[in-house]
Order: structure tokens, then C-alpha cells, then sequence
């Protein structure tokens, strides 16, 4: 296996983000799941399964897909989508094409606290049993499958601060494999009590991605993702440093032999041995090769950040690629490329 075949490549149609107001502390409400979902149906679920399921909508909403088209052809065949089967968008998918990727590290931190908080102080008996099956994190993305009737894969991954880029990995994999014709990927994140609100995280980013095999439209960009593993205790050695550092590198050109260099590269780290050994290969790597800007975006508690920045570029819609590197002291390194689509 060569550097480029560990890239994974993938077209975006949609994007759709939920997030506070800067400034926001995140201790107090800033989220009406009635304004962006209804008023029914979802009063009971935790802060991120709303947070995921308004940006997935979002993105749906804002996809580049033949919306009036697909709900068109399936009116005329006389097999209209019933209410229940979710916005136009996915009207030209079967429902065994379509498939959720869902990357998290405190979707329900908060509401176990709750569970050991009751059980602990009232008992067992106490417990709601509306919020209490969503003590796996696994169903907070299969609830966003029963909104859309996904019935192809449903996956969520929980790595520390790259889950979001991971789950675009994951899911770009699979659509070239050919296991899925439509993805929802992203993120979603609700206030962790172990950490205070300077560094919590709340809320979502959802990219709708196609196969790279389909052709880029106005609004839409093509995503490269790679994903790579430098252990904390390597770096302890001279041969480890030489390893971590040839991982990056070995990163970046595979992304930048897949498509252009970047234009631009944005780190989000947190502030460990191994992000001060990547952003040293990062900065290095960047000034041999072109005249980039390379800043680390802010120390967080979760994996919503990069996710954000990848958001903004593609909302920005630049001339050119630009670069996510998202870092995590447990060894865990992220990339992320978005090429906006333009024309000639």
C-alpha cells in the first residue's frame, strides 16, 4: 500500500451546522429544537441527537441535489415519499443506499453523569425511560437513521478530538467500496461536565457525501481525508520522532499528489507532545513546499472543532484546496482537504 492509497475521497453536496453564538456560555440554553426540528417527536432526545439531527436537515436542505426532481419522479411512479421519509433530497435513494457515519466524544458524557447521579441518590426505579436507552452513543446516530429511513450502514466512532474528520473518512471508504450511494457524516457534541464551559463543546457539523466518482456541482467540493497514529511514547526516542515525523509528511503529500497543495492549513490541537511534534512537521512541510499559513485554532475538549473549520472552508468556497489537521495527544492525527468546486 502506497501514501496515496490511504487517502479517501468523497463529493460534498451539503453542509449543515449547529452551533452557539460566540459568546454563548454553553451552561445556558441556546438551542430550540422546536425552531429547527417541530414540535413534536423530540423533546425527549439528548442535547446532541437534536443538535445532529437539525444539522443533518440543514445539510439536506442545503444539498445540491435535484430536490423538485427526485420528489418529482417518485410522485409521478405514483410512490411518493410518505412524511416520515425525510426531505426530498433522499427521494432518489433507496433506503438501503443511504448511510450515517456519526463521530462523537461527549454525545451522552452528560447524560451519563445523570443516570449514575439518580441511581445513586433514588435508585434504579428513578430512571427515565425515554433518556436511559440512549445510554449508548450508538443510537444517537440511529435515531438519525429513523428520521431518514437509513438503511445501509450506521456507524459512529469516538476517537479523542478527530472523530468528526474520521467519520468522513469511514464514510468516504465506503462509498468508493460501493456500499452506499449517499452519506450523512460528521459530529455532534453536548456539554461534558467533566470539563468547564471554556472548553466544552456543543454542536454538530453534517456533510452530505457522494461517491467521488460523481461530478462536482456549484456550491458543492470534493473532500481527501487521511488518517494517521503517532504513539505518545515513540516520541520519547530519536527513531520515534523520525517515525511521527515521516507519518505527516508522508500525509500531506499523498493529499497534496491527490489533488493541488493547499492553500492553506489550519491545526486544531491540543496542546500535547504529539501536537507540538506534528505542528512542527506541519509548519516545516509548509514552508518547503508552498507559502502557507499554518495556526494552531484553539485548544477544545472534543471533536467539534476541526469539524467547523472544514464547514467554514467549504462555506467560504475558496479558489483553492485547504487543509484541516486535527490532533489529539493520544496519538490520533486527522486530515482533511476541501476543494470547492469551480468553474473555469
Amino acid at each position: 500500500m502506497t501514501a496515496r492509497d490511504t487517502v479517501a475521497e468523497a463529493v460534498v453536496t451539503g453542509v449543515g451546522t449547529v452551533a452557539a453564538p460566540a459568546g454563548t456560555p454553553l451552561d445556558e440554553p441556546w438551542f430550540d429544537y422546536r425552531a429547527r426540528l417541530g414540535p413534536r417527536g423530540y423533546k425527549y432526545l439528548p442535547d446532541a441527537c437534536q443538535y445532529l439531527l437539525a444539522a443533518a436537515k440543514d445539510a439536506l436542505a442545503r444539498s445540491g441535489e435535484d430536490l423538485a426532481g427526485a420528489a418529482g419522479a417518485a410522485e409521478a411512479a405514483g410512490t411518493a415519499a410518505s412524511a416520515g421519509d425525510g426531505p426530498a433530497a433522499l427521494a432518489g435513494f433507496a433506503e438501503e443506499r443511504r448511510a450515517a457515519v456519526v463521530g462523537t466524544n461527549s454525545a451522552v458524557a452528560a447524560l451519563h453523569a445523570d443516570i449514575a447521579e439518580v441511581v445513586q441518590a433514588r435508585g434504579i426505579n428513578r430512571l427515565s425511560p425515554m433518556l436511559t436507552p440512549f445510554f449508548s452513543v450508538n443510537l444517537v446516530a440511529s435515531r438519525l437513521s429513523t428520521e431518514h429511513r437509513i438503511k445501509g450502514f450506521n456507524t459512529t466512532v469516538t476517537s479523542p478530538r478527530v472523530a468528526g474528520i474520521e467519520a468522513l473518512h469511514v464514510a468516504a471508504r465506503e462509498l468508493a467500496a460501493g456500499r452506499g450511494d449517499l452519506v450523512l457524516a460528521g459530529v455532534t457534541e453536548a456539554f461534558d461536565p467533566d470539563h468547564g464551559t471554556a472548553d466544552a463543546e456543543a454542536g454538530s457539523v453534517v456533510l452530505v457525501l457522494r461517491p467521488p466518482t460523481d461530478a462536482l456541482r456549484p456550491g458543492g467540493a470534493l473532500l481527501r481525508t487521511s488518517l494517521r497514529f503517532v504513539p505518545p511514547a515513540a516520541l520519547t526516542r530519536e527513531s520515534g520522532r523520525r517515525r511521527a515525523d515521516r507519518e505527516v509528511r508522508e500525509a500531506l503529500d499523498a493529499l497534496a499528489e491527490a489533488g493541488s497543495a493547499p492553500e492553506r492549513i489550519r491545526l486544531v490541537t491540543d496542546g500535547s507532545a504529539v501536537a507540538a511534534a506534528v505542528e512542527a512537521t506541519v509548519r516545516d512541510w509548509s514552508a518547503q513546499r508552498v507559502p502557507l499559513s499554518a495556526g494552531a485554532a484553539g485548544v477544545r475538549a472534543g471533536a467539534l472543532a476541526p469539524m467547523e473549520v472544514v464547514a467554514r472552508d467549504l462555506r467560504t468556497g475558496a479558489a483553492g484546496p485547504r487543509t484541516v489537521v486535527a490532533v489529539a495527544g493520544e496519538g490520533n492525527v486527522a486530515f482533511a482537504s476541501v476543494d470547492p468546486y469551480r468553474t473555469a
